[in-house]
């Protein structure tokens, strides 16, 4: 028979392993990482009547990893901003309007996408499009009537479904799942078919989200803490 003390220390020691467990599985930590991808230039040569046959001026940015994101990771809010400088639009056909898309890629591993800038491509660039496992995509547009816009900025948050933006906004994609990882990756695609000439300096995109362990890990800490839970129960019987 086991006498009281040792119950209750016994139950103690249970009581401690639910709670480490319990807790390990349910506690999630938060990240916000920023990502400085530097300039890139795009433009579309398009001439009346044919549009959107390029040239195209467009580009990758560098490929962003940040190896401290790991385990089961969900992504919450993406977010992007970038400097512009508008020279004369190539052709008078859109007036003065300044528009452009966006594509962010966020992933465990690279999209296959080779980082810097095209210059003068008869690839329409809307065939480029890829996929990830977090992927936001979105065109900003601004009709100015005095001076062109000097920047550019969005951020879509994932669990509200809403998108914020400093000029006017199409969305259309944005999606996330959660996905085991043991690095963030992230790459940004911009192009244009609005036949403008557009630098965009300081391109920075901000990936915020939660992590939890991995499975594998979990599965380790509650083998551990059973093992510990049986030894500490045949020294109490003794």
């Amino acid at each position: 028979m086991i006498n009281r003390p040792r119950s209750r220390l016994l139950l103690s020691f249970l009581l401690a392993a639910v709670f480490l467990l319990v807790s390990s599985t349910a506690g999630a930590d938060t990240f916000s990482v920023t990502f400085h991808f530097g300039n890139l230039n795009i433009a579309d040569g398009s001439t009346p009547p044919q549009f959107f046959t390029g040239p195209f001026n467009y580009g990758f940015s560098p490929l962003g990893l940040d190896s401290g994101v790991s385990g089961l990771t969900n992504i919450t809010n993406v977010s992007v901003s970038a400097d512009a400088t508008v020279s004369s639009p190539l052709v008078l056909t859109n007036g003065d309007l300044v528009a452009f898309d966006w594509e962010v890629y966020v992933g465990p591993s690279p999209f296959g996408f080779v980082p810097g800038q095209v210059t003068g491509s008869f690839i329409a660039p809307d065939t480029l499009t890829g996929a990830a496992p977090t992927l936001l995509r979105f065109s900003q547009s601004d009709l100015w009537t005095s001076a062109p816009p000097t920047g550019f900025s969005g951020s879509y948050d994932f669990a509200a479904n809403t998108m914020t933006s400093s000029q006017a906004t199409i969305l259309k994609f944005a999606g996330t799942l959660p996905y085991d990882t043991n690095g963030l990756y992230v790459q940004t695609f911009l192009w244009t078919e609005a036949d403008d000439n557009i630098d965009l300096k300081n391109i920075e995109v901000t990936v915020s989200g939660t992590t939890v362990p991995e499975p594998s890990t979990l599965a380790l800490l509650s083998s551990g803490i059973l093992g510990a839970l049986g030894v500490v129960r045949r020294k109490l019987l003794r």
